[in-house]
Order: C-alpha cells, then sequence, then structure tokens
C-alpha cells in the first residue's frame, strides 16, 4: 500500500503538462517572478490586478504565472462581485486577457 501510494505521489510530482503543440508549461517560483519584474520583463501581479479590476473587479484567489512558448501568461481566479468564480488567461507582460479567451460574463467594473 505504501510502496503504491508512493509511486502515485512520484508520478504526480515528475508530471509536467504538455499541450498539442508539444512545449511543456513552466511554472515560476515567486523569486524567479520577482526577478522577472524587476528586470521589466513582465508586470507585478499587483499592477496586473489594477489592470483588470477596470473589466473584471474582484477578490483574487489563486494566481500562477506560467512561461509557454517563450511568453509569460498570469492564470488567475478571481470571485467576482457577485460570487461566481471566473478563471483569467492575461498576458504577464502587458496584464491583457488572451487573445484567444472572451471575457466571462461574470465579469464586470467595480461597482460602487
Amino acid at each position: 500500500m505504501i510502496r503504491a501510494l508512493f509511486i502515485i505521489l512520484f508520478a504526480l510530482a515528475t508530471y509536467t503538462p504538455v499541450f498539442a503543440h508539444g512545449s511543456p508549461l513552466i511554472e515560476l517560483e515567486h523569486y524567479q517572478a520577482k526577478h522577472l519584474v524587476s528586470a521589466g520583463k513582465i508586470l507585478s501581479l499587483d499592477v496586473t490586478l489594477s489592470k483588470i479590476n477596470y473589466f473584471c473587479y474582484g477578490k483574487l484567489i489563486d494566481a500562477h504565472l506560467y512561461q509557454e512558448q517563450g511568453k509569460w501568461r498570469y492564470d488567475l481566479q478571481i470571485k467576482a462581485q457577485r460570487g461566481q468564480i471566473i478563471d483569467l488567461s492575461l498576458d504577464a507582460s502587458t496584464g491583457q486577457l488572451n487573445p484567444h479567451q472572451s471575457l466571462p460574463s461574470g465579469c464586470s467594473a467595480f461597482e460602487d
């Protein structure tokens, strides 16, 4: 039983998702993201969140920074004002919504 659990955990730990185009998706650690922000290659998460609040206001639940095919991407999970959970994929260097993704219907600008 313990051996089977170890094998499953090892398989999960070494799993790297590969997409249809064959490029592995690489998630960065916090210190690596700070370096990219300092070098001006990506926007900080705070700046990115302030940009998206204009079109999709909510509370950040989860955030990941990935590099895919040489481009940096934030994948964010936001809890919108009306309680919906919204997944957004943004260009980390501009804060713009992924052009292949439409704005989810639950998104709305900040309301007083």
